[in-house]
């Protein structure tokens, strides 16, 4: 499984028609663990991370199916403007790319983030994920 990619743009314009917040957009359902990498045009880290975070998918979808949902959101910079990259920052509150998220819903705050990292080792991602797996777990059978 590769993460699925989702330009920042659109997921800027499906934000507005929808008026959810960027976090309730991204990850929509309990149970469910949502890792997101927010990449940018002409970042190296970014490039050396996308093989590793495909293969950190594959891993996780086999272990864990469809209760893990990757996700990467990718900001243009074309001839060297900013200004998208500034927006994503205003949105995602970060700093540096490539970042990444892992993301719950929860029943009375909607979705939180439980987890935000600059170019994380993929087994320390890993172990972050497999926390939220089983935080996710818990808050499904608190709904039931």
């Amino acid at each position: 499984m590769k993460a699925n990619k989702i330009e920042f743009n659109k997921l800027e314009k499906e934000i507005s028609e929808t008026r959810k917040s960027h976090l309730d957009y991204l990850a929509p359902d309990i149970g469910k663990v949502y890792v997101v990498a927010i990449t940018r045009d002409g970042c190296s880290a970014c490039e050396k991370q996308k093989p590793k975070l495909n293969e950190l998918a594959k891993t996780i979808e086999e272990k864990h199916g469809d209760k893990v949902v990757f996700t990467r959101i990718h900001v243009r910079q074309p001839s060297g403007s900013q200004e998208e990259s500034l927006r994503s920052k205003d949105v995602f509150g970060h700093y540096f790319y490539p970042t990444n998220l892992i993301l719950l819903r929860t029943a009375d705050r909607g979705a939180i983030e439980s987890y935000k990292n600059v170019s994380p080792e993929m087994d320390e991602l890993e172990k972050n994920i497999e926390v939220a797996v089983k935080i996710a777990a818990m808050i499904e059978k608190e709904m039931t």
